[in-house]
């Protein structure tokens, strides 16, 4: 009887060993997997900076063009109505401006565009040609361009410089104005026909 408490116990041992390997062997095994399998399914598509940089640009022109063809339903789509959102500006007389806030620049914003550009009653759209902008992209959600602009007159006989930035942020996998500033010189012109050769 003893030793068949004995064989008992080393029975128990045995398969006790047998599992305790068994699971052993398949940790091992599962480790030493291929990792890439793993981070494959689970890593999100790497940024593409430059399709992203396009996807900036085209709000950016169409903020402009929505702007000034009084089409105001499709300029808001361009901004972010956020409190934190800005738009500044200096004026011809050497004061400068900002809209601080959604709010605000939705107010002034629709007051131009009905004032002057609504229905096309007015035609002032600018004509201007820009440098290749800077783009800083902070993560995938935000980005910082800044550009010189060449501002033409009426007859585009000559243009004044200004001075452009944006702020940008993504929302909901579209981009969206946070920040405009622009500051113009007001009094150098420059010719038409003087203009730097690689402009966009």
């Amino acid at each position: 009887m003893f030793q068949k408490s004995v064989n008992n116990v080393e029975n128990r041992y045995v398969r006790s060993n047998l599992f305790l390997g068994t699971f052993l062997l398949g940790l091992i095994l599962f480790g030493c997997q291929p990792k890439q399998n793993i981070e494959t399914a689970t890593q999100p598509p790497a940024f593409d900076e430059e399709k992203e940089t396009a996807a900036i640009m085209a709000v950016i022109k169409n903020e402009t063009s929505s702007f000034f063809n009084g089409d105001y339903e499709s300029w808001v789509k361009n901004w972010s109505h956020s409190q934190y959102a800005v738009q500044a500006w200096n004026n011809n007389d050497g004061t400068s401006d900002a809209a601080v806030g959604w709010d605000a620049i939705h107010k002034q914003g629709k007051n131009w565009i009905e004032t002057y550009y609504k229905n096309g009653k007015v035609k002032i759209h600018p004509i201007y040609k820009t440098t290749k902008p800077l783009v800083t992209f902070f993560g995938n959600d935000a980005a910082y361009l800044i550009w010189t602009q060449y501002n033409a007159d009426p007859d585009k006989k000559f243009y004044r410089l200004s001075h452009e930035s944006r702020l940008m942020q993504k929302e909901k996998d579209q981009w969206k104005i946070v920040n405009v500033a622009a500051f113009w010189d007001i009094e150098p012109k420059i010719a038409a026909d003087s203009l730097p050769k690689d402009l966009l």
